[in-house]
């Protein structure tokens, strides 16, 4: 029986479909876990290697996600088996198939974002196929020093999971060493904006290797470099020692940013970790026997469903209306203080803080339901600009 089946609950999944085309051998999966007054959204990613069972847990951690943030969304994720290297008009027969296969959902409120693997142009294929756009004013189409709005949003929202928790702990963020595993579309943009808080960032790892100067490395060349050598922009940097990958997590540092795959922080390791703060820009980083480890240890961190929450919250200022000063804003003034107050609280009744957030995400989830539902999108909209100070 797939562990899905086994954990389902009074929360969801409300829908699960995989999908198939023999045509071009398009297979894929969508998971809607919850729904509200606004539909379902999350990620579509392109890989070769993931697990129905996955998708669901990347569902589950959008609907907390949204939850948490007291925004009327529910949460869904979905995935394409292939690998993401594939370009070309292969690389648009698969979403063209996929956005065919999964149309009745995407036209009934159901709202896909680029995830790993993926990016807006294959999204936008995807509607194209489905003969519907995405709810959006335009903010996804703009750039910010050669990189999509998006992803520096992503990037700055983790920076701000950083700061509540760095606060917590009681550690100044500007005299901070950090660690921040992957230097892709998110990676990149948490470098630039906690470099530019003040700490130091002292190690960068892509799949090629990682880049170590204690003194700190030189984020704006290396992103400069990314531009043009990708992630090999690690292993051409010159004033770094190298060291393999996995040896990061046991850095002597403040920070640890874990920004890439699922599980990369387990039993195995989780006692070596030296940081006094860990934020996850990436889904499900951490095991769960993993995090009691880490809360024993006394380490703060931010479960990733929430320190990643930027992209998430992009999405709903792009979907509702506002500017590019509204989503840094928001993050700022409305994300930041929910995580704060998270952290706190976990801190003061000596909880593991995901156990508490989900907790409280449950309760939203579960008090919305008994909620009438929305006479009106528009109107949700309304009051969603109004809530998050959008004019």
């Amino acid at each position: 029986m797939p562990v899905w089946m086994n954990m389902t609950d009074q929360v969801g999944p409300e829908k699960l479909m995989h999908v198939y085309d023999p045509m071009t051998g398009m297979k894929g999966v969508v998971v809607v876990d919850t729904s509200s007054a606004m539909g379902a959204a999350g990620g579509l990613r392109l890989l070769s290697d993931f697990t129905t069972d996955d998708i669901f847990r990347f569902a589950r951690a959008t609907s907390y996600k949204f939850a948490f943030l007291d925004l009327p969304i529910g949460g869904a994720k979905a995935g394409i088996w292939a690998e993401p290297e594939i370009h070309g008009p292969q690389r648009k027969e698969l979403f063209v198939s996929f956005g065919n296969a999964i149309k009745t959902l995407l036209c009934s409120g159901l709202t896909l974002a680029a995830d790993m693997g993926t990016d807006r142009d294959d999204i936008a294929v995807l509607y194209e196929t489905a003969c519907t756009t995405k709810r959006s004013t335009g903010l996804s189409t703009q750039v910010v020093d050669g990189e999509p709005l998006e992803d520096h949003a992503s990037g700055y929202g983790v920076v701000v999971a950083v700061v509540a928790a760095c606060q917590a702990a009681g550690l100044n963020i500007k005299d901070a060493r950090v660690a921040i595993e992957g230097f892709g579309k998110t990676g990149g943009a948490v470098a630039r904006y906690i470099s530019e808080s003040g700490a130091k960032v002292v190690a960068i790892s892509t799949i090629n290797g990682a880049a170590f100067n204690k003194d700190g490395l030189d984020v704006m060349t290396m992103l400069q470099a990314r531009k043009v050598a990708g992630d090999k922009a690690i292993t051409e940097c010159r004033q770094a020692k190298h060291i393999k990958s996995r040896d990061l997590y046991g850095l002597k540092v403040d920070i640890l940013i874990p920004g890439a795959r699922p599980y990369v922080i387990n039993k195995k390791n989780a006692k070596s970790i030296k940081a006094k703060v860990i934020a996850c820009a990436a889904d499900l980083p951490i095991t769960d026997e993993a995090e009691e480890i880490l809360f024993k240890k006394g380490i703060i961190f931010v479960p990733d469903f929430i320190s990643n929450a930027g992209g998430m919250v992009f999405d709903v200022v792009d979907a509702v209306g506002g500017s590019s000063d509204d989503v840094f804003r928001v993050l700022r003034d409305y994300y930041g203080p929910l995580v704060s107050q998270l952290v706190a609280e976990a801190k003061q009744q000596k909880i593991n803080p995901r156990t508490l957030a989900v907790k409280k995400a449950t309760e939203k989830i579960l008090s919305a339901r008994k909620q009438p539902p929305a006479a009106d999108l528009e109107q949700t909209a309304v009051e969603l600009r109004k809530r998050l100070g959008i004019k």
